[in-house]
């Protein structure tokens, strides 16, 4: 079973929050000997801040991409979805997702009782550590155990990434919630689902999201199947961390890497 280097988590301007245009992450990712990538646009429906939820324009993204795999056909270009998760728009995101052609789904999750873990000071006002990370982790598992069709589930972890806490304190540990924890790994398992590994988490935790903690108890119960994914929203971070990650799942005995050919996985070693 060959390697490959990919990544499955980049965000163009197709995205509310994207800097990068598809020519641009292209030609990046081909100047690193990046294989395959996969775009996994926004969407975020019924997001309290009007201008999040503002999805692609869907017919736009695949003929670009049809184009932009005719320019560059040494690079494999997957379509796919970030799933902003909403309880409270479940039912019309399923709908709308099973509308569209995509390769791969990543389920995410932002909102936390209505609140983005990125607005700080309002999500974390008037709680404790505990209660912030915790009811975060809740929801997470909540989440992903209330959702049947994805493919992978993205940086577990995410309040952390935007945490009023610093140092030793700042990253979600599986110590922090170990039951929700365990919940959701062992769903994933049982579901033959994959997790992300997100690098994004070095810039602002100095570990990926997930925490290795959590990674490793993962791999401990059982789990194999991995994503990874820069989050990069430019072309300064596309890629970034990547072989750093897929080298520390590696050591703890983490085995597959997966990419996904419509809904189709495809495993690699790491």
């Amino acid at each position: 079973m060959e390697q490959r280097r990919m990544d499955y988590h980049l965000h163009t301007l197709h995205s509310f929050d994207g800097r990068q245009s598809l020519d641009e992450l292209c030609r990046t990712m081909l100047e690193k000997g990046v294989g395959e990538i996969c775009l996994t646009e926004h969407i975020e429906p019924g997001h309290p801040d009007s201008t999040c939820d503002v999805p692609p324009l869907w017919d736009a993204v695949f003929q670009e991409v049809r184009e932009a795999r005719q320019r560059y056909p040494q690079l494999t270009i997957r379509t796919g979805v970030e799933i902003g998760d909403n309880p409270l728009c479940r039912d019309a995101i399923m709908k709308e997702l099973d509308s569209l052609p995509l390769d791969f789904r990543l389920l995410s999750l932002h909102l936390v009782n209505g609140v983005d873990c990125y607005c700080a000071p309002e999500y974390f006002d008037g709680k404790t550590r505990k209660q912030a990370y915790r009811e975060y982790a809740e929801a997470k598992a909540s989440s992903v155990t209330q959702w049947m069709d994805f493919d992978s589930v993205a940086h577990i972890g995410y309040v952390a990434k935007f945490s009023v806490y610093q140092g030793k304190e700042r990253p979600l540990v599986y110590e922090d919630a170990p039951d929700a924890f365990d919940t959701l790994l062992k769903y994933v398992i049982a579901n033959d689902k994959c997790i992300e590994v997100n690098t994004s988490g070095y810039a602002s935790t100095g570990d990926t999201l997930p925490h290795r903690s959590i990674l490793r108890r993962y791999i401990e119960l059982g789990g194999e199947n991995f994503t990874f994914g820069s989050d990069s929203h430019d072309t300064a971070r596309d890629y970034d961390g990547i072989e750093r990650a897929k080298d520390m799942v590696r050591a703890m005995g983490g085995k597959y890497q997966a990419s996904f050919d419509k809904r189709k996985r495809l495993l690699y070693r790491i």
